[in-house]
């Protein structure tokens, strides 16, 4: 026969009294029960629970060091070509060939030369996919800081693939980044910008000036990614737009370049 109640002596190690005190059979089922269940919970936190919150944390500084970097690459970029505009203009008023400017900088001149400039309106505006894929990803923009932006389309393609020019233009940046992994970014005039993100490996250096349908890298899985897949943004005056107004048939599950 189960006892109904079990009982407990405390003996203390000095001098005094003990104490008696029982409890009831479903009362102790219920202390051992919560007792394995706190257990438990202790063990599937530091676990599950506490990697998780690293791993978003940290996830959360590399997203905002990303960010950092991007608007470090726009800020540079726009500061020389101020300063190459500049040196145009010192160089007219003094009556100076542009050709043979014996400055420190003529060097960086010749190569940011205003090639973008002469650009017919067609060459410089987006109108090539880089690549044939399916669409993964949209673009998301948003002011609510639960939401994390998307400043383009996701598209993914095999390991290798050519991922070429979406306009003609000139590299402005060609290398790594925390988030986008190895990264090809395009000036094509006009305040426009393309990026191209997670590459295997990039054909293009900085400086070097590209035309529409160029292959400027590979298809690949670098930075931040959970598979091979390319990453485009469009910017336009600072900000990023939505590349399915450039490409609608994005919107389609298969696509190809056109």
């Amino acid at each position: 026969m189960k006892p109904s109640r079990y009982t407990f002596l405390i003996v203390p190690d000095h001098d005094g009294d003990s104490r008696r005190f029982s409890i009831s059979r479903n009362g102790t089922l219920f202390i051992l029960i919560s007792f394995i269940i706190t257990i438990v919970a202790v063990v599937f936190s530091y676990i599950y629970l506490i990697p998780v919150a690293v791993d978003y944390t940290r996830m959360d500084y590399r997203y905002n060091e990303v960010i950092g970097e991007r608007i470090e690459v726009l800020e540079l970029y726009r500061d020389l070509e101020r300063m190459k505009q500049m040196e145009i203009v010192v160089q007219k008023a003094l009556g100076m060939d542009l050709g043979e400017s014996d400055s420190t900088d003529s060097g960086l001149s010749k190569m940011m030369d205003d090639y973008p400039i002469k650009l017919t309106y067609l060459d410089n505006v987006p109108s090539l996919l880089p690549a044939a894929g399916v669409l993964t990803q949209d673009m998301i923009v948003s002011n609510k800081e639960d939401i994390r932006e998307h400043y383009g389309v996701d598209i993914a393609v095999p390991l290798g693939e050519p991922v070429m020019a979406s306009a003609s233009g000139q590299v402005v940046f060609s290398g790594w980044t925390t988030e986008l992994g190895n990264l090809v970014i395009i000036y094509h005039g006009n305040e426009y910008f393309t990026y191209y993100g997670h590459n295997e490996l990039i054909l293009v250096k900085p400086y070097e000036k590209v035309k529409r349908g160029d292959v400027i890298s590979t298809s690949g899985n670098s930075g931040i990614s959970s598979g091979p897949h390319l990453h485009f943004e469009i910017w336009k005056d600072g900000e990023p737009v939505d590349p399915l107004l450039y490409f609608p048939g994005l919107n389609q599950s298969n696509i190809s370049v056109k």
